[in-house]
């Protein structure tokens, strides 16, 4: 319920029935540098409501929106894992963008506790599971998403 509370209800997301065609279409036919989906010469980003079409998933709070803007990640991402900033920028890695290691992350997780493992906690799954980046890795846009 803590989690729940403070993160959303990501793991309701377990619960939805996938429709294997359309996943495979999904998958098939996204572009993960644009972040849209290309059907032949036709780009499509879904809206909200879509998403909840295809996901057959209500999403309770569909006006809460993120926005992108230019931030400094380093600051936050090295609060978050407890070390200092500059080791930080040296386990950066450039997959689309910069991103940082799950292997990274879980040793963080192993010297945190209380809040700061939830927190590394919650950080893992959205990054891994709702917006990866690429195998294994997550993106540090993500900690201004969260925190």
């Amino acid at each position: 319920m803590h989690f729940q509370d403070k993160y959303g209800d990501i793991a309701q997301l377990l619960f939805v029935k996938l429709d294997d065609a359309l996943l495979k279409a999904m998958v098939r036919f996204w572009d993960p540098t644009c972040r849209f989906f290309t059907f032949n010469e036709v780009d499509m980003v879904p809206t909200i409501k879509e998403y909840s079409i295809f996901f057959h998933y209500d999403f309770r709070d569909p006006l809460r929106i993120y926005r992108k803007q230019n931030v400094n990640f380093w600051g936050p991402l090295a609060n978050l894992m407890g070390v200092l900033v500059d080791m930080v920028k040296a386990r950066l890695k450039d997959k689309h963008g910069p991103c940082i290691s799950w292997s990274d992350i879980r040793d963080a997780m192993g010297k945190a506790n209380g809040d700061r493992h939830l927190a590394l906690f919650a950080f893992a799954v959205y990054g891994l599971i709702v917006f990866p980046k690429a195998l294994g890795y997550m993106s540090v846009e993500l900690v201004d998403f969260l925190f």
